[in-house]
Parts: structure tokens; C-alpha cells; sequence
């Protein structure tokens, strides 16, 4: 018969194998190929070098990208969280029954392709679009107008990507509150506001955390929405590393998606470091 411990390494042994064989040595790999010199004959020349950080960290137009990612996914970031508060506050007060068809409806637009979204909204945007057409139509504009392959068309598109997976996570969080707490705070003349940013909001600050979080992963790895609202001219760090790669330049490619990487990570430890004040008031409620 097993030991506890002997229990413990046969259950982790697997999982833990997957990882590092998934995950773990793909990555390493990759990073090793990020030092390498780019070739026009093979996947890389086996010669070590920094240029292809260098130029990421001192090429203008570089650094032009990784400053408009750093905008979008700001953008996204706060208009996902003002918008998917109020949503979420709302579906946590309702009945179990009614609070499930709001999160279903809320997610099942993700049944949907991204790819079939975006164009969704290319029909709307475009030049020839519903959009442009109604505006003509109310007199407000006497020529098409293109919305189309611009900073607002991916933010938008982005967002309404985004928002259910805000929702939902601050919707959890929000139903977990004891509403003893609440009462209580009413009880000793505590009014609306003060009881919403002195219990409710502390309280739901993980549900917040982990909403910010998870839009920041997603926001900076969504090629395909990118691609088809921002079009050709419009290019984020993403699009960056899909045009290296499909050009055969593996370790440009490689470099920029470790860049990518270590931005994700700065955005999340940023996130931790302002929603921590919450968390630590939360708890002392």
C-alpha cells in the first residue's frame, strides 16, 4: 500500500510531466532559438547573438508597437472593468435562476469563431457598413465613413470579446460576499457609496484581480481581431510575431514573443500591486 507522500508524487507525476514536456521544454527551446541569428537557408544560424533584442529595444518602430500594445491593452483594461462592474453587480443581485441566463447569454456569444465575429464587425464598420449607411441615411454625414483598420475598430472589437470573461469573474465574486457584511455596514449608517467602496468593493477585489488578469492574457495574444479590424497598416506586438514567423524569421519571432511575455507578466504584477490594497482591506472587513 502507498504512503501519503508515495499517493501524493503518483497523482503529481503525470500532470507534471505534461507540463514539462507541453510547455516547459517548448519554451526553453524557444528561448534558446530568441539568442540566434536569423538565415535565409534554415530555421536559424547556431550563431549567438543580442540583436535580436537589441533592435527591439532600440528600433523606433518597435518600440512605437510595444508603446501602442501597452495603450490598447490599457484601453481594454479599463473600459472591460467599468463596464463589466456595473453588469456583474447587477447579475449577482438576482435570483440563482436569472443571475444563470444573464452569464449564459453573456457567454454565448464565445460559441461563436473570433474569425466570425471580427467580420461581424467589419459589416458594421466598413465603409459600406450598417453604421455608415444609417449615418448617411439620418443626414448626420453626406459621404461613407471608414471606422474600419484603426485603433478604435480593434479596441471595440476587442472589448466586446473581452467583456463576458470580466463579467463573469467579477459575477462569482460578487455572489461569494456574505451580505451579512453589508447589512451590518447599513446598520451602522453606512450610506450606498460608502457601502459599496468600504465592503462590497473590497470584497470583490479577487473576482477583479483575476477579471484584469485573464483580459490581459487574452487581449495581447488576439491575433485574428487584430488582423481583420486593424488591417495591413495597424499592428500590435502580436501581429509582429505572426509576421516574423510567417516571413521565416524564427528568431526575431522568438525574441518578440518573449518580449510579449515578459509584458503580459509586468501588466500582472502591476495588477497585483494596486488591486493588493483591496485585497489586504477585504480581508480586515
Amino acid at each position: 500500500m502507498l504512503s501519503r507522500t508515495g499517493l501524493l508524487w503518483a497523482v503529481a507525476t503525470p500532470p507534471v510531466l505534461l507540463l514539462l514536456v507541453f510547455f516547459v521544454l517548448p519554451l526553453a527551446y524557444l528561448f534558446f532559438v530568441s539568442f540566434m541569428t536569423n538565415s535565409q537557408t534554415a530555421l536559424y544560424d547556431l550563431a549567438p547573438t543580442l540583436r535580436n533584442y537589441v533592435e527591439v529595444a532600440t528600433d523606433p518602430f518597435y518600440l512605437l508597437i510595444i508603446q501602442r500594445t501597452l495603450l490598447a491593452t490599457g484601453v481594454v483594461l479599463i473600459a472591460c472593468l467599468l463596464l463589466g462592474y456595473p453588469v456583474a453587480l447587477y447579475a449577482s443581485r438576482l435570483p440563482p435562476r436569472g443571475r444563470m441566463i444573464m452569464l449564459l447569454l453573456m457567454m454565448f456569444p464565445l460559441m461563436v469563431s473570433n474569425v466570425v465575429r471580427a467580420y461581424g464587425w467589419v459589416s458594421i464598420l466598413g465603409r459600406t457598413g450598417i453604421l455608415s449607411v444609417t449615418l448617411r441615411e439620418a443626414g448626420l454625414t453626406d459621404r461613407p465613413i471608414q471606422f474600419l483598420y484603426s485603433f478604435d475598430a480593434v479596441v471595440v472589437g476587442l472589448l466586446t470579446i473581452l467583456l463576458p470573461f470580466m463579467v463573469v469573474s467579477i459575477t462569482n465574486s460578487l455572489t461569494a460576499i456574505d451580505q451579512r457584511y453589508t447589512e451590518a455596514a447599513q446598520s451602522l449608517g453606512a450610506g450606498p457609496w460608502q457601502t459599496f467602496f468600504r465592503v462590497t468593493l473590497p470584497l470583490s477585489s479577487p473576482g477583479v484581480t483575476s477579471g484584469l488578469m485573464l483580459v490581459t492574457f487574452l487581449m495581447l495574444s488576439a491575433y485574428v481581431t487584430i488582423a481583420l479590424l486593424g488591417g495591413p497598416r495597424f499592428k500590435l506586438l502580436v501581429s509582429l510575431v505572426f509576421d516574423s514567423a510567417a516571413t521565416f524569421r524564427w528568431p526575431r519571432a522568438a525574441a518578440l514573443s518573449f518580449v510579449l511575455l515578459a509584458i503580459a507578466l509586468v501588466i500582472a504584477a502591476a495588477i497585483q500591486i494596486v488591486m493588493r490594497p483591496q485585497r489586504v482591506q477585504g480581508k480586515g472587513t
